[in-house]
């Protein structure tokens, strides 16, 4: 700060100089000029005349030169020296007006460059799961085959159909991007596909509903109040509910599981699923305290650890949001955790601890 302030004032100072400079040299110019057009048939005037504009484009070329070229590259430059010599010299009064003007405008103070040490990086998606089962298929995949308009539209259904058997977590979404789909068979049968599945758990939450209604022991109520909070974490996992409904879903399941805590007592089940609803409500610091009570009641410690993590990164808390992950390294994660871990455990992609995002 102290050094930018000096160079602003110097850049101030040599500015002035040129200012008086460019008044004196035009005041010289013009006397010259009438001294000459009054004397213009002697030799020993013009002599004078030349020397002396000599003198005062070398000079100015140098004030010239010196805004101009800044830095180290100064003495690299001293051709323009002679160039600046040229034009003031062969062009009395307007060259002279010129090059000082440019000059006044180089030495103007300017705001410093920052140049930021951070690089972009490219952030891989977080998967909190630490044992995803590893699904191939031919051809690239199943993805592959949807987004290919190319790929005949018979095997682009069987692959639709494939879709079926797999995980809701991992095909749902997939269902969702062929909901934009541009064939109609696909649109239609995409759709088809999410209908069936959020009305098969719509119709075992209204079961439930209505065996909850006949409970008459606590163990029955619940074992009901318990799959209830997963059925609707079901539709929240499986990303069939979205927007409102995603939210409405997410204060049903907190609700019942918090009916079903007070029945159970310390459940690590429970109190998980419950961390997780307050997680995706972002009530952090509630589920932080979940998450950690959780684990003291016996839940595996790899199992909150990721969920910690995201935590500390949404709070900017970067350096927990590190050893946190540097802790969960040690339990054999899967290779999407793998790639995270490395990313925040290199010390070379974070300067200082910190992380622009």
């Amino acid at each position: 700060m102290i050094k930018a302030t000096l160079n602003g004032t110097a850049r101030i100072a040599w500015m002035l100089l040129a200012g008086l400079a460019l008044i004196l040299v035009s005041a010289l110019e013009i006397f010259d000029i009438v001294m000459l057009w009054g004397h213009a048939s002697s030799n020993h005037m013009l002599l004078i005349h030349l020397l002396q504009r000599a003198a005062t484009s070398l000079l100015l070329a140098m004030i010239g030169h010196y805004f101009l070229c800044s830095g180290q590259g100064r003495h690299k430059r001293w051709s323009i020296t002679l160039l600046l010599f040229n034009f003031i010299f062969f062009i009395p009064l307007l060259g002279a007006f010129s090059v000082l003007l440019i000059a006044l405008i180089a030495a103007y103070p300017r705001a410093p460059q920052i140049h930021s040490p951070f690089a972009s990086l490219v952030m891989p998606e977080f998967a909190l799961s630490m044992r995803e089962a590893l699904i191939r298929f031919s051809q690239g995949g199943i993805r592959s085959t949807l987004t290919q308009p190319s790929i005949p539209a018979p095997k682009r259904l069987q692959s639709l159909l494939a879709l079926q058997g797999m995980p809701s977590r991992i095909s749902s979404p997939l269902l969702h991007e062929r909901l934009e789909d541009e064939s109609d068979d696909i649109r239609l049968i995409a759709y088809g596909l999410l209908d069936n599945r959020e009305k098969a758990i719509n119709a075992e939450i209204h079961r439930e509903m209505l065996a909850l209604r006949q409970a008459e022991s606590d163990e029955t109520r619940l074992i009901t109040l318990r799959h209830l909070a997963e059925l609707y974490w079901e539709m929240i996992h499986a990303r069939l509910a979205q927007g409102d409904l995603r939210i409405h879903a997410l204060h049903q399941a907190l609700s019942y599981a918090e009916e079903a805590l007070k029945l159970s007592g310390q459940n690590a089940g429970l109190q998980f699923l419950k961390a997780r609803t307050l997680f995706e409500l972002k009530n952090f610091e509630e589920a932080t305290l979940v998450f950690e009570s959780s684990a003291n009641l016996g839940l595996h410690e790899s199992r909150i650890l990721p969920y910690l993590a995201e935590i500390a990164f949404y709070r900017k808390q970067y350096g927990t949001a590190r050893n946190l992950l540097e802790r969960l390294s040690v339990y054999q994660p899967s290779p999407i955790m793998q790639d995270i871990i490395k990313l925040w455990t290199t010390t070379a992609n974070f300067p200082s601890g910190r992380l622009v995002a």
